[in-house]
C-alpha cells in the first residue's frame, strides 16, 4: 500500500478575511501552522497555540481578529 501525500492548503488573505469573526480550531491551525486535524488537537491539548481559543460546549472557537494580528493582516473597518 502506498502512502498518500496531501499538500497543505495555502490560504489567501481574502479567504482568511472571509471567515468572519470566528473559526474552528482545525481551520485556524491550518492557516497558521499548515497542519491537519490531529496535530491541531495535539497542540491545543499541549497548550502550544500562538493564539487564544474559546471552549463553547464541545467546540473550540478561535476569534479571527487574533489570527489577523498574528499574521499581520489589516482588518477592514466597517463604516
Amino acid at each position: 500500500m502506498s502512502a498518500r501525500l496531501y499538500a497543505a492548503k495555502t490560504w489567501t488573505v481574502n479567504e482568511i478575511k472571509a471567515l468572519g469573526v470566528r473559526t474552528d480550531l482545525v481551520t485556524a491551525c491550518s492557516i497558521v501552522y499548515g497542519c491537519g486535524k490531529n496535530r491541531a488537537w495535539e497542540m491545543y491539548h499541549a497548550g502550544e497555540l500562538a493564539f487564544p481559543t474559546l471552549k463553547v460546549g464541545r467546540r473550540v472557537v478561535v476569534p479571527t481578529s487574533h489570527l489577523h494580528r498574528l499574521l499581520g493582516i489589516e482588518e477592514s473597518v466597517a463604516a
